[in-house]
């Protein structure tokens, strides 16, 4: 069995080295669509959810997986676990968020998310990163040993405009379809996890949990969005633990 890892955004899949370090599991890390070494088309449209699912979909073989998603890439997870059938044995999904239901908050988180993407063709990747690190959500990554945090900036550098400005306008929160109904077809064991200091998430994933008929959250103390990295031992452990149990 092995555990496939997709990052967030501005992410790439190294950035799960210093976790899978720490696993007992192997992990194979993947870089989405417009991230890392993965391509970064010029058509908005090879952004999208479907498109990042089957771009995933072809590179998984056919191992038993579990799937681990982090914020963009749990958004893609919840996404692609129908694609992958009988091969699926479980999910883990860290500071993920089904989609936004309510049609207004969705097309305004659209408008937001558009004019993000503009201002990182304008200004450039350096611009974006100084003020990316800025918001709510990423200022708990300051919690996030060193030289960790200082590798994950150096690549978030090295990010491309066109693969996060058209990230955000096909595959952000305001882009994606809600699957909130979907949820309670989840039929394999599925590990919720979200930081304390994020409690918008904290809600988020309580709330999913409850409506997947084999879910289960938990909350790391003490750290944020990125709970996995901003404290590897506590989620390494959970999430050894979890896959563990797959196969008793």
């Amino acid at each position: 069995m092995k555990v496939v890892a997709l990052h967030g955004f501005t992410g790439s899949g190294a950035d799960f080295a210093p976790l899978a370090d720490r696993l007992s599991v192997p992990l194979l890390a993947l870089d989405l669509i417009g991230h890392g070494e993965a391509p970064a088309p010029k058509d908005p449209a090879a952004y999208r959810m479907s498109a990042q699912v089957e771009y995933l979909a072809d590179q998984l073989g056919d191992n038993d997986l579990v799937v681990l998603g982090y914020s963009l890439g749990g958004r893609v997870a919840l996404r692609l676990w129908p694609r992958l059938e009988a091969r699926l044995r479980g999910m883990i999904l860290i500071s993920a968020n089904p989609g936004i239901i309510d049609p207004v908050d969705r097309a305004e988180r659209m408008a937001q998310d558009h004019a993000l993407a503009g201002q990182i063709e304008e200004e450039g990747i350096e611009w974006f990163c100084r003020h990316w690190s800025q918001q709510p959500l990423i200022k708990t990554q300051a919690g996030i040993a060193e030289p960790i945090r200082a590798q994950m900036e150096r690549r978030r550098l090295q990010n491309r405009a066109i693969g996060l400005a058209h990230t955000l306008r096909s595959a952000g929160q305001g882009a994606a379809d809600p699957v909130w109904d979907q949820l309670e077809h989840v039929a394999v064991p599925c590990l919720v996890m979200t930081g304390a200091l994020d409690p918008k998430y904290c809600d988020i994933g309580e709330r999913m949990a409850r409506q997947m008929p084999r879910g289960f959250h938990q909350t790391v103390e003490r750290v944020g969005h990125c709970a996995h990295l901003e404290d590897i031992e506590t989620s390494a452990a959970a999430i050894d633990r979890f896959v563990r149990g797959l196969s008793e």
